[in-house]
């Protein structure tokens, strides 16, 4: 009897090991795992992988890396490396961004099973390029010299440098244009600009388009600035609590007007006013009220001004005025 058990115990052994194998070669399990990545550098990366077990195949159908900023891989990019057996597999990773923390991950998969590896990570290095938008030079009224130069340490394939511009400091309507060769320093001309301040900044295109890089922004005004003048009226209609102030502005971008008015002649304790809508040049008054009786006002003429891409201001001439006594 206790034999008999014993080969029921030893038959269902056997029974169960060939279930075991024979459900394993069914399922194709694979089997994938992330290695440490190897030639980083500030814009590339080779990422490596290996096929543990294919899942009683000769090869998995396909192989790669999931890769992104995100220690999640949401969103990640897909790299493939086609279908392969076990062993080692990698695939170089281009267009990075340098100084940035990256995630990666393999994977492996047939029709029926796929594998992931574990999340690794990696950290490109600074870039060794400097890239400088240089003044621009006005040739004449609209027509306007961009410059800029670039030192290329990191021995990078350029394609194309050039410049984009536009009358926005963000460039979101930028323009780009490209110089005729790609030696450094580098320029383009832009004629018959209409009227304007506008930004511009370098730019470089390197390895095979994988890498755009931005000098810093310079701002030019297309025609030559007129010079904004500023003159201070008389005070007029005086009365005991109440003056009327006038002025003229000439010039061109004129974003504000008004006056500076205060009781001390250092203009301390000054009070901006503005009048009327404070845009473009032309004739600035207005009258001021809830004033003391029997005080002395001073006053100036002032406007607000854009040029070269800058806030400036330009000031009329001081003068003053005194209220009448109180009835």
């Amino acid at each position: 009897m206790k034999k008999s058990v014993i080969s029921l115990c030893v038959l269902f052994a056997m029974l169960s090991l060939v279930a075991f194998v024979g459900c394993d070669r069914f399922l194709k399990i694979v089997t994938v795992k992330t290695e440490q990545c190897s030639n980083l550098k500030s814009t590339s990366v080779v990422l490596k992988g290996t096929v543990v077990a294919t899942g009683g195949g000769d090869s998995v159908d396909e192989r790669g890396f999931y890769y992104g900023t995100s220690k999640s891989l949401k969103d990640a990019l897909t790299i493939e490396c086609g279908a392969g057996g076990k062993g080692a597999f990698e695939a170089k990773v281009m267009g990075l961004q340098p100084n940035t923390k990256y995630y990666y991950k393999a994977y492996a998969k047939n029709d029926d099973d796929m594998d992931v590896g574990d999340v690794m990570e990696f950290t490109t290095f600074d870039l060794d390029f400097t890239l400088e938008t240089l003044a621009p030079q006005r040739l004449s009224q609209g027509n306007v010299v961009l410059n800029g130069s670039y030192d290329n340490k990191e021995n990078l394939n350029i394609e194309k440098v050039g410049f984009q511009y536009g009358l926005r400091g963000d460039f979101t309507d930028a323009t780009a244009v490209y110089a005729a060769n790609i030696a450094t320093p580098f320029s383009v001309t832009l004629e018959n600009l209409p009227r304007g301040t506008y930004y511009c900044r370098a730019l470089v295109q390197a390895e095979d388009s994988t890498i755009i890089l931005y000098g810093n922004s310079q701002a030019f005004d297309s025609y030559e600035h007129v010079a904004t003048v500023v003159t201070t009226g008389d005070a007029t209609n005086v009365t005991s609590t109440s003056a009327h102030l006038s002025g003229t502005v000439t010039g061109e971008n004129i974003d504000a007007k008004g006056f500076y008015w205060s009781t001390n002649s250092d203009f301390s304790d000054s009070t901006q006013t503005r009048f009327g809508q404070g845009l473009g040049d032309g004739s600035i008054s207005g009258t001021l009220n809830d004033l003391s009786p029997a005080t002395t006002y001073y006053y100036k003429a002032y406007a607000i001004y854009t040029s070269e891409g800058e806030r400036r201001e330009a000031l009329g001439e001081k003068k003053s005025f005194t209220t009448l006594q109180a009835k």
